[in-house]
């Protein structure tokens, strides 16, 4: 189930950065309910309680610290994710 609800999200922020990309409104100052803010995320990062997970394609730089699997491998690789922390994808 957690899987399922973890692809489900992952394909729901690849479809939203295309959406948000064609927006002309300005950014909320807070994250919605699945994203985090870049504090939290640095807060959470320091404390070792999740697992960073990039899933850009076509990229030319790597996170720092980050896990790369292109989202269209994931499935693939679902057994590889850890399961005692909470798991923030990249996707944009």
């Amino acid at each position: 189930m957690k899987r399922r609800l973890f692809l489900a999200t992952l394909l729901a922020c690849a479809a939203l950065t295309g959406a948000r990309a064609s927006a002309q409104e300005p950014q909320p100052q807070e994250a919605p309910a699945d994203r985090i803010t870049l504090e939290e995320f640095t807060r959470l990062r320091a404390a070792g309680k999740i697992f960073v997970l990039d899933v850009r394609s076509g990229i030319d730089r790597k996170i720092k610290g980050a896990t790369y699997i292109p989202l269209g491998d994931l499935e693939a690789h679902l057994a590889d994710l850890p399961r005692d922390r909470e798991i923030v994808t990249y996707c944009s």
